[in-house]
Formats: structure tokens, sequence, C-alpha cells
């Protein structure tokens, strides 16, 4: 760029320092990464371009960002034609290139600044009172300006320059939120494509392991102890599986997504029944049903069965050794309520607040010999939502620890 008289050192070594900035490789992606230049208006930046210029009492704000090779301008207040139409500037005529090494540029009068009245962009532009704030980013790089300016000369007072740095700060707060959001939902699909493809590979051998289990079962029926063999084996592959399907299904929680059911007619009771059964061969008896009977509904039997699972064998495993398990079953004209109480150490504050989200562990959980993936509680609130329920829990020491789970008596009509 040729300015239009001699720059004095201190002003010369900043546009020269300001110039290597300019093509830095690792500025530029950061620019790019963004996602913002090049695109309509948007009134999240719109929005603080008005507010400075209200606040202000300004005639022209600016929100741009600066590449190698042009200033664009992403949102304004006031901008004349005819670059409220084109929304760029060339970079040689840009005057924000200058904050590249993250220097504001402020001045009451420009006309008599030793490095402003030289830029040619500066008449043209009616430019005399000016405040340009760099957009930097965390790593500390210099995206862009936010910048008001004044066709008259203005001193700016401190309270002027506290109200441009905290919107400038905005700013940077909703560029590196949409950032992070882009990162999460890269982390996401990276996490989904792993997860599926893990648990593809995963399943083929355990089926092939079943099959092979079964022909020997059958092959070798004759010899002492060999049933028992393949039904614990059979029984380890079949949680191996389980885990695996936990594992898909907590991946879609995490994603947001919703569980998928196949409803039929069937009985919570029974399925409790059947569930408390099962567990009290590794658990011991020590679960007490509380129930008034069948509770016909419509549901995703799988789905049930897994919400008594889950919330029964953790009780058993993390609850205070040897004490009864609460299980209570009832019912209102519309709904059906669950709840599994268990005594032991309190669940408290944070940990209460965040037991349902994925891979979450609480401390008595991690202490515990018991090993998990912290899959099970996100599960069994994915299912209960994905009726048209909701899952909830209490903790304290007096009355330990309860898990409710309510849902509609007809999940088809949620």
């Amino acid at each position: 760029m040729k300015f239009l008289g001699e720059l004095d050192a201190v002003a010369l070594g900043r546009t020269q320092r300001c110039n290597r900035r300019l093509t830095d490789p690792n500025r530029l992606q950061a620019i790019r990464d963004t996602g913002l230049m090049d695109t309509p208006r948007e009134e999240a930046f719109d929005r603080l371009a008005r507010l400075a210029a209200e606040i202000l009492h300004v005639p022209l704000t600016i929100v741009s960002l600066v590449n190698d090779h042009k200033q664009f301008f992403k949102a304004d207040f006031g901008l004349p034609s005819p670059f409220r139409e084109t929304r760029e500037l060339p970079i040689d005529a840009s005057l924000c290139r200058y904050t590249l090494e993250g220097e504001s540029i402020i001045s009451s009068n420009a006309l008599a600044d030793p490095f402003l009245k030289f830029h040619p962009s500066t008449g043209p532009w009616g430019i005399v009172a000016i405040i340009v704030l760099p957009l930097i980013n965390p790593d500390g790089h210099v995206l862009g300006t936010f910048c008001c300016i004044e066709p008259k000369v203005r001193e700016w007072t401190e309270h002027e320059l506290t109200v441009m740095r905290e919107l400038t700060a905005s700013i940077m707060t909703e560029i590196n939120l949409r950032n992070q959001i882009a990162k999460l939902k890269v982390e996401q699909n990276l996490r989904d494509t792993f997860v599926a493809a893990l648990t593809h590979d995963l399943r083929t051998p355990l089926t092939a392991s079943k099959l092979s289990l079964q022909v020997l079962g059958r092959r070798h029926a004759d010899l002492p102890g060999i049933q028992t063999s393949v039904a614990r084996v059979t029984q380890s592959l079949d949680r191996a599986e389980r885990m695996i399907q936990d594992l898909l299904d907590a991946s879609q929680v995490q994603a947001g997504n919703q569980m998928s059911l196949r409803l039929s007619e069937c009985d919570l009771h029974a399925i409790t029944v059947q569930t408390l059964e099962e567990l009290a061969t590794v658990y011991t008896d020590r679960f007490v049903l509380t129930s008034d009977g069948a509770l016909e509904m419509m549901a995703d039997p799988i789905g049930l069965r897994r919400i008594v699972e889950n919330l029964a064998s953790n009780a058993a495993k993390y609850g205070a050794p040897g004490t009864p398990i609460e299980v209570i079953l009832s019912r209102t004209s519309a709904q059906v309520t669950l709840q599994v109480k268990n005594q032991g150490n309190p669940i408290l504050g944070d940990e209460l607040r965040n037991i349902f989200e994925p891979f979450h562990r609480s401390r008595s959980a991690k202490e515990s010999a018991e090993k998990g993936w912290g899959l099970g509680l996100p599960l069994v609130k994915g299912f209960a939502e994905a009726h048209g329920g909701k899952a909830s829990v209490t903790s304290s020491a007096q009355d330990g620890t309860c898990f409710t789970i309510t849902l509609p008596l007809n999940a088809s009509s949620h």
C-alpha cells in the first residue's frame, strides 16, 4: 500500500509487522474456520453494530473480517453505497489491516495523527475520529475488527472506549461459540462413525462365537458339565452384546436423538417380575417388589426391561450391601410409575445433577469394585423420554436413593 506521505519510524514499523501477519497461514485458516467470510448479514452481528452506534451516537459502525486480499464487512450500521452493496474493500484500501498485531487504532482526530493522516482511505471515508478494535481469537490470531467512525473531531471518553471493548468481546463470544459448536459437530460425527464401526466389527465375531458354541454344545452334549459351561459362556456373550447395544444407544442419546421404540401391548408388572427373577440369580434375593398386579400398556417391552434391569442392577451394585432394594409399581388413569429405592451413601451436588449424563459415574460407582461405562442411567432416561415419560432421582442419607420413572399408558400417542 502507498501512503500519501512519509511515515515516521514507529508507524513504519507497525505497517511492516502487520504486513507480515497479513499472509500468516494460521491466521487465514482461523478466519476460514469461522465460516463467516462472504456470508449473508446476520442479526446476531448487526444488532451489536446498531447498539454501538446508538450508545456512542456515531453514524458508522462496522464489523469486519480481514484476510490477505480483502476486508469483508460482516455487519454494519450506516455503511454508505456502494460498500453497503458490495460489502467488501480491497486489502490495499483497508485501514483495519493495521491492527493485525493486536494493537487498536484510536484517534480523536485522524487528520492530525502521524499515521492515519497519510492513509489513502482517511479522506474519502470522512474519517476524523475513529476507534478500531481487533477481533482476537483464543489462539491470538486477529480475525478482523470492530470499529466506529465519526466525521468530526471528538475526544473519546473512557466510558465510550469501555462500551466498544465490551461489544467487541461480545462479537468474539459469538464467533467462539460458533467455532466450538462446529468442532463439537465434527467430533460427534467422528464418534458416531467410530462407535458404528466398532460395534459392527465386534458383533461379527460374537455372532460367530455363539454359533460355534451352540454346535459344540450339541456335538458334545453327553460330556459332563458341558451344558453348564455352554450356558455360562452364552451368558457372557449375551452380556457383551448388550454392552454393544448400550454403546450404540448411548451414542444416539448423546447426539440428541430419540431412542427408537417397537411398541406393542405389554405388561410392565410381568416384565419387572421376570427381570428381577433373573437378576436375583446374580445379586441374591434382595429385590422386594410392591405392585397392584398387571399393568397393561402400549410400550416397547425391550425398552421397559432395560429400564428395570439398569435401575435394579445399579441399586444392587452401588447400594449398601445386604440391604433390601424396593421396586414399586403404581398407576393412575393415564400413566404408570416405577420406583427403585436403595439404601447407602447419598448421591449429592453435581453428581446428582449430572447422573443421567452419558459416561458419567458417581463417586461411589468409581470407588466400588463394579466396573461400568456410565451408560445405564442415560439409557434409562432415553427410553423413558422416548415413551413420552421422564426420569428423576432423589437421594439423601436418611431416605436413601430413589429413581422414579413415569410413563404414559399409551406411548403411541406421544
